[in-house]
């Protein structure tokens, strides 16, 4: 045919239901393909439509295309289906139903002819399956070696011989972005590959003289032209590798559109390999770091602490120590000016940390330095040859992390109390090191924080006073041995109690009543101050309203309960307030809730929205030991306060020392002007009574009057109507 009239011809070679192996020539104009008879070509085949699809043909530019004529099963062109005008390429195989095409252009039969013989089996749903891929059993192969790849590269080279030996190609690479500059060595011009990298494109060229006309590297390329092709590997829009082959210098054949697709669904299939490879990397990482400071985290840590352990019994005069360290108020950061500054502080913390430990002492060049979470940072000190280095070393550290941190333009200081456990005590498990060193850190904040100190045997004794009093709190909660004690605050225009201030009391079992000093940082370490606080209040405002049904007066007695600093930023305070007040029936004015200056910077905007929505419910705001804090006046202007309760160091040294009598004279005016009442606390003599109530000062409590009463007795002291 083509062979005898010396003319461009191309053909379709079909093999449908029967075994036969058929050839159609394709005529200039147009091709139409069907199950009717006045089709071009007809199919014997149920799945075809009537008009399936239509082939054009100009001989003139020597340009083949099919077009789908909305069939009911579709036109595929390689595995893909067509839904516009498609241009046909030598090689490129076409299914209609189950009827397999493959289109070939003239001179090319004798290529062809090898295939003839595959092409005769009989069409199966295996055949219909391999059709849509041609190559799939090169694909499959391509999978499997990259599934679970253990080395990337090796991979991608066995990949690449893959695709050399099925295209024909004398050479194939697939090159990592960071190497593109190995593509000039392989006579490409950078032009081409920088519009291979630029466009995300596949491109198919021959790397002679006329193409690359105003190339500087023509001096290369036309000494050595051969059919080339660049397929770039895309993950997430970005070029991360191009897949590279070549063939023989002077090669008679070019690649086609089939090679073309091969290389494309082998991209895909690199790409995916190499994003889960990454993918699997970075879990592997994040399994093992923090993810805020990218430091090791606790599992990591306890591995390279385990290691040091075999070491050390393998070599019985190497030691090792561990550092604990816990930043020292760490929560006022985070709760005065927000997480956000709160993990800068972290991330600031980590860098010093790592800058300097390797510039105390050569030998901490093998350190390990981990994040646990929060604020707790670990070290490893290994090889530590002088017993009081593990010391020296700790205590550097500590005067580093005292220096100001500036973040976000706010100058933060921070420090740190460190526990340091050395090997010499003889540690069989990094659990037990680690937890001695958390002991020691824990000493030194005991201590007065801001110090490192080392672990000793005491040590854990103490440490397990502390677990079981944790433990004694928990069931004293459960068992109900807390309760309420009031002390009365009077009014000094009636001299009669206004209402009562609730504080709370551990009747603990073979210890006695508890004050509130005793046992609220326990309290708090135990993550009970929640469940407490709450406790309190419901306890105060039903005990309140029962007063106020029972001694009804005018304004009614109203209840004082202390708010803890933590608890003003508990996302549901405002709501669990609100919900015990419509409970116990408590008019909310008769509610004030008392904070210190401790709860809160002055300009933290969260403290001050909170304490807003409150008073918002008509609940009255009491600043407690006003005075005692450097900062009592930013409060005032920054926080909506109601009261004022002067401190108690003020009220005792009145007619003692005439400056505080200045001073509380001064606040009594302070607080007139801002329209705030005023309770003195801590009387306990008659002229602190008389003095206070010549300023006008609206409100006291003291011993004076009384102390903290139990519930019956402040009912009794209620039902005698005494008058101070």
């Amino acid at each position: 045919m083509a062979e005898n009239t010396g003319k461009i011809e191309w053909l379709l070679i079909t093999r449908s239901t029967n075994n036969d192996l058929q050839k159609y020539s394709i005529e200039p104009g147009q091709n139409t393909i069907g199950r009717e008879a006045d089709n071009t070509i007809v199919l014997h085949d149920d799945t075809a439509s009537s008009y399936h699809a239509k082939i054009e043909y100009d001989p003139i530019i020597n340009k083949v295309s099919i077009q789908d004529f909305d069939s009911t099963n579709g036109t595929f062109v390689n595995g893909n289906r067509i839904n516009r005008d498609q241009p046909l390429h030598h090689d490129d195989r076409i299914r209609f139903g189950i009827c397999l095409f493959t289109i070939i252009q003239s001179g090319s039969l004798s290529h062809y002819r090898p295939y003839t013989n595959h092409l005769r089996n009989k069409v199966t749903t295996e055949l219909i399956l391999e059709s849509n891929d041609h190559y799939g059993h090169l694909l499959y192969d391509v999978g499997q070696r990259l599934v679970n790849i253990s080395d990337l590269e090796i991979a991608l080279s066995e990949i690449s011989e893959l695709i050399k030996g099925v295209i024909t190609a004398e050479d194939c690479q697939i090159i990592m972005a960071n190497q593109f500059e190995k593509l000039t060595e392989k006579g490409i011009p950078s032009s081409i590959a920088q519009k291979a990298f630029d466009n995300k494109t596949a491109t198919l060229f021959s790397n002679n003289h006329d193409e690359f006309p105003d190339s500087e590297e023509n001096s290369v390329t036309v000494q050595s032209k051969a059919p080339l092709l660049l397929v770039p590997v895309i993950i997430d829009d970005e070029v991360v590798a191009l897949i590279f082959a070549r063939k023989s210098i002077g090669s008679s054949t070019n690649f086609y559109n089939r090679d073309l697709q091969l290389v494309l669904a082998i991209s895909n299939q690199v790409a995916m390999s190499i994003q889960r490879n990454q993918i699997q990397t970075d879990l592997l990482h994040n399994s093992h770091h923090d993810a805020l400071t990218g430091l090791p985290n606790r599992k990591l840590f306890l591995d390279s602490l385990n290691q040091s352990i075999a070491q050390s019994r393998q070599r019985k005069a190497v030691d090792f120590a561990v550092l604990f360290l816990d930043i020292d108020d760490f929560k006022v950061v985070n709760d005065s000016l927000g997480h956000g500054i709160g993990d800068q502080l972290l991330l600031a913390v980590a860098e010093r940390l790592k800058k300097n430990i390797h510039s105390v002492d050569a030998d901490t060049q093998t350190a390990v330095i981990a994040r646990f979470g929060g604020d707790e940072f670990a070290i490893l000190l290994n090889d530590v040859k002088e017993s009081l280095f593990s010391i020296s070393t700790a205590n550097r550290l500590r005067e580093a992390l005292s220096k100001p941190f500036i973040i976000k333009g706010k100058q933060i200081f921070a420090t740190v109390s460190i526990g340091v456990a050395v090997s010499t005590i003889g540690y069989e498990s990094p659990e037990d090191i680690l937890q001695d060193a958390d002991i020691a850190m824990y000493q030194a904040k005991e201590l007065g924080k801001a110090r490192v100190e080392i672990y000793d045997k005491s040590m854990r004794d103490r440490a397990l006073e502390r677990m079981r009093i944790g433990t004694a709190l928990r069931q004293g909660v459960l068992q109900k041995e807390f309760r309420l004690h009031y002390q009365p605050i009077i009014s000094m225009e009636t001299g009669h109690i206004a209402g009562y201030e609730a504080l709370m009391r551990w009747y603990a079992p073979n210890k006695g009543i508890l004050y509130p000093s005793d046992f609220m940082d326990s309290i708090d370490t135990a993550g009970l101050i929640y469940t407490t606080d709450h406790w309190a209040l419901q306890n105060a405002c039903t005990q309140a309203v029962e007063w106020q049904k029972k001694f009804p007066s005018n304004p009614p007695l109203f209840i004082a309960v202390n708010l803890s600093a933590r608890n003003i930023k508990h996302p549901n305070l405002v709501e669990n307030v609100k919900e015990v007040l419509e409970e116990t029936k408590l008019e909310p004015d008769r509610l004030w809730l008392e904070i210190t200056e401790k709860v809160s910077a002055p300009d933290d905007e969260s403290a001050i929205e909170v304490l807003k929505k409150l008073r918002s419910l008509g609940i009255r705001i009491s600043l407690d030991d006003f005075g005692s804090g450097y900062s009592a006046l930013n409060y005032l202007a920054r926080f909506p306060i109601d009261v004022l309760k002067i401190d108690r160091s003020f009220v005792k040294m009145i007619h003692v020392d005439k400056d505080s009598q200045k001073i509380i004279e001064m606040i009594k005016t302070l607080a007139s002007h801002l329209r705030l009442d005023v309770i003195a606390e801590g009387v306990e003599k008659a002229e602190q009574k008389s003095f206070l109530q010549s300023i006008n000062c609206e409100y006291a409590q003291g011993y004076y009057y009384a102390k903290p009463l139990d519930a019956i007795s402040a009912t009794e002291l209620l039902a005698s109507r005494r008058k101070w």
